[in-house]
């Protein structure tokens, strides 16, 4: 209990800072009306009844009218997928009015196993924004399908729900095993219960009695629904719905006719789960997904909580949330909610922009250098990624290929055709069917923990020329080529090697774009502002030369998820995500 606070709340001690001519946004009554903010030490000790627009105190801003709302907050994110730092994330999010972050690092947590996670955990704790770190709980992802840098056991879950700056589980992506009842991941969620923590779900497409087994297990919330039946279905069964606004995953439309005429609803919040840094900088953060809520027909203020309150009850923070005695000073002005045009933040009482400008620069914590020498792979050749067929005789095979689509959700399924067998090997330039032509993929295990590789084919996947390769390739985050042909996939791979990773595209045997990420082969070390340009030029050029149409890099990374349905591939090979279990690529041969 602070006395001074209440001496304060009851004037008989100065105010600090007073944020005068504002217009509240109440997210307990869904009311907007004219008010000042009184605080004290970075907390809300007072806020005026409707009218009373003005307060004394040691210094005073003049809100000129403008909407002040709490401190907007993303319920899931990785930073790593911003392909940021910390510091250089926040510094992106800032003046768009966030001023706390739930992120899983379970990206760096597949490459660099704990130590990865720390170095977030640390790199975190020196920002004036606020991150609640959750522990990475599938790492890998999918055990059963595939390899990573690491493997986090529930002994190693339950040694980091120890740490300082843990606050809970991320995504509990392995489904499956928690439907029935793997021990792995029933050991994980134990851990999670003794230590009274959040747990964060991500269950695509589950329902029915399936939903209610994952939910009895514990995770109590998902940014995956896709379609306005699967969000329906998740809010009547309490699930926290987690609208999803990324890069890649647009959610809003469709979740929004789950929501829409239902009035206020306490289990919606908002995410941006994987948000590339010049998607960021361009349209916004949280922000933008609030925007996209109001455009879809959900109230205002709704959306707003959602942002906000609902965001905080549901990471039981009561001290955040709303503008309101005893709370944090966490407070954003906006000129309008429909835009959410972001003017100044102030977290803890201090301004941290003021007309739309940073004050000032976040501290970035120096990864070793260790972190920047990720890649661990051999010299590849062009023989590594002959599609052999081991019977000798064989004229033609069936075999299985990864279609891409690009409805809502972008899923991927296997569908199945016949190629003619040239001396031993497949033939996939002679396929001219479905969303042809069919592209090569190969995955290689970059940890160094093993030499395992993985060939497969593509259909839907646009690439009509070249190659490119990327070491940023959920989860796992293994080296991945995508082409039409074996030497620039070759070239593209080694590269990439020499490069210590990120993505790069080659095209008639030349290196036409690179992307550095050195930092775990996943992150650039670069500021927000310098950065984006590269992400939308590297887009430019492989949009042009070899990937035409929307979402490339998106098309690049998702075909190594396999917690994503339906068909992917990893290091140990194809993977059919609903049953969990390797499938061959060659069906049959004649």
């Amino acid at each position: 209990m602070n006395r001074k606070l209440i001496a304060a709340a009851r004037g008989d001690h100065p105010l600090d800072l007073a944020i005068n001519n504002i217009q509240l946004v109440n997210v307990f009554t869904g009311e907007i009306y004219p008010a000042a903010i009184g605080i004290v030490d970075g907390t809300i000790v007072h806020v005026t009844a409707p009218g009373e627009t003005e307060l004394e105190a040691l210094k005073t801003i003049d809100g000129q009218g403008k909407f002040a709302v709490p401190g907007l907050i993303d319920t899931h994110l990785h930073i790593e997928s911003s392909m940021l730092t910390p510091a250089h994330y926040a510094e992106t999010v800032l003046p768009h009015g966030t001023t706390l972050i739930v992120t899983d690092p379970h990206e760096i947590g597949n490459i660099l196993g704990e130590e990865g996670v720390r170095y977030m955990v640390e790199a975190s704790k020196v920002l004036d924004l606020r991150v609640m770190t959750l522990a990475p709980s599938c790492v890998p992802s999918a055990p059963a399908v595939e390899t990573a840098g690491a493997e986090f056991t529930p002994e190693v879950i339950e040694r980091m729900l120890t740490w300082d700056g843990i606050d809970g589980i991320a995504e509990v992506m392995n489904y499956h095993g928690v439907i029935h009842e793997d021990p792995r991941m029933m050991g994980i969620l134990e851990a999670n219960e003794r230590a009274g923590k959040i747990p964060q779900g991500h269950a695509p497409t589950v329902v029915g009695r399936e939903l209610s087994a994952y939910l009895v297990a514990g995770p109590d919330s998902d940014h995956e629904c896709r379609t306005m039946e699967e969000a329906i279905a998740k809010l009547r069964a309490g699930m926290i719905v987690d609208i999803r606004e990324s890069s890649f995953s647009l959610n809003m439309a469709e979740v929004a006719k789950a929501i829409v005429g239902k009035g206020y609803l306490p289990n919606v919040t908002l995410c941006t789960d994987d948000v590339l840094a010049s998607d960021l900088i361009e349209r916004g953060h949280i922000n933008h997904v609030v925007v996209r809520a109001i455009e879809e027909g959900i109230p205002a203020v709704d959306a707003i909580r959602y942002a906000t309150l609902n965001a905080a009850n549901r990471l039981n923070r009561k001290d955040i949330g709303a503008i309101a005695p005893g709370r944090l000073a966490d407070i954003v002005l906006v000129d309008a909610l429909e835009s959410m045009n972001v003017s100044d933040v102030f977290i803890g009482g201090k301004t941290i922009v003021a007309e739309g400008k940073l004050t000032e620069r976040q501290q970035h914590l120096e990864p070793p250098q260790e972190y920047l020498q990720t890649v661990h792979l051999p010299e590849i050749h062009e023989e590594d990624l002959h599609l052999h067929v081991e019977d000798a005789h064989a004229s033609e095979a069936r075999v299985r290929v990864i279609e891409y689509d690009f409805a809502p959700g972008l899923p991927t399924g296997f569908i199945e055709t016949v190629l003619p067998v040239k001396d031993g090997q497949l033939v996939p330039e002679s396929y001219d069917g479905h969303k042809g032509p069919l592209n090569r993929v190969a995955v290689w295990h970059r940890h160094g923990l093993n030499d395992n590789k993985a060939l497969g084919l593509l259909a839907g996947f646009g690439i009509i020329a070249g190659a490119v390769a990327t070491t940023v390739a959920h989860d796992s985050h293994h080296l991945t080529v995508l082409g039409v042909n074996t030497e620039d996939m070759v070239i593209a791979a080694n590269e990439l090697r020499k490069r210590h990773g990120g993505m790069i595209a080659v095209k008639d045997g030349k290196v036409i774009a690179f992307l550095s990420l050195p930092l775990a082969g996943i992150m650039s070390l670069e500021e927000g502002e310098t950065f984006a340009p590269k992400i939308k030029e590297f887009i430019d050029i492989i949009q042009a030369e070899i990937m035409p149409g929307k979402n490339p890099i998106h098309r690049m990374i998702v075909v190594t998820l396999p917690v994503i349905p339906q068909a992917k591939i990893t290091d140990l090979g194809l993977v059919d995500v609903d049953k969990q279990q390797l499938v061959p690529l060659i069906i049959e041969t004649k």
